[in-house]
């Protein structure tokens, strides 16, 4: 089972092992999760509690014996609402505390979640109307490798409701599929790299080894790629 969604809501390894061991079991005691969780009962005993504030486990006493019981999967969801609304509530705060005095400039990002983070800036202050360029990557072993990022995009490009415009390499024709939602056309060249564009602003990411990429925050440059792009847009066959 893929549980890194779990870690990036905030729970640890440890309560993720002990939240599904005790989905499997139902009721148990902690002698019987400490078995099956093959955790140090030490570990055992602060994730059962830090998950009982969490919400997502609940205990009743038998003869002074504590049995615990997992949420119902679905009460994660309003876990992850409440931290949502706790976070909106700070949000007004933390905005009033950055330094907005560079309006340019150039940042690095590294690892899956790096990613992740970068397409939240590019698209950060997209809104409905705005054209959103990319020039897809080369081959399909790194398409493969992109396709989180073009999920992460995707939904994100979806609910602001941006014009979408991506130029694909010929030899990824039937690696694609149509999408009523993006214009896409190919070119039988040597393409540049991976990259996104929106905004003022220019994301170029590289799929060898760990996945990294930089965001561009430049006028002049957005500018020079745009018409760049619509140069090949204009040569591209649908």
């Amino acid at each position: 089972m893929e549980t890194k969604i779990l870690e990036d809501i905030g729970l640890s390894k440890n309560e993720i092992t002990i939240f599904i061991t005790l989905l499997k079991l139902g009721e148990s005691k902690a002698g019987e999760i400490i078995i099956q969780s093959k955790l140090q009962s030490s570990a055992v005993y602060n994730s059962i509690n830090s998950l009982i504030e969490r919400g997502l486990i609940s205990y009743v006493k038998k003869s002074q014996i504590k049995y615990y019981k997992s949420a119902d999967p679905e009460t994660m969801l309003g876990y992850i609402e409440s931290k949502k609304s706790e976070y909106l509530k700070l949000l007004p705060e933390l905005k009033n505390l950055q330094n907005k005095q560079d309006s340019e400039g150039v940042e690095f990002f590294k690892s899956s979640k790096g990613i992740k983070t970068l397409i939240s800036e590019l698209l950060i202050d997209a809104k409905k109307g705005d054209i959103y360029r990319f020039f897809s990557v080369e081959t399909l072993e790194n398409y493969d490798k992109a396709r989180f990022v073009f999920s992460t995009s995707k939904q994100l490009r979806y609910e602001k409701k941006v014009i979408s415009r991506g130029l694909f390499h010929e030899s990824l024709r039937k690696g694609t599929k149509k999408n009523k939602k993006t214009q896409k056309k190919f070119l039988n060249i040597s393409m540049p790299p991976n990259m996104q564009m929106i905004n003022d602003k220019v994301a170029i990411f590289s799929w060898d080894g760990e996945p990294t990429g930089i965001l561009i925050k430049s006028k002049s440059i957005y500018e020079t790629y745009v018409r760049f792009f619509e140069d090949l847009w204009g040569m591209a066959r649908e």
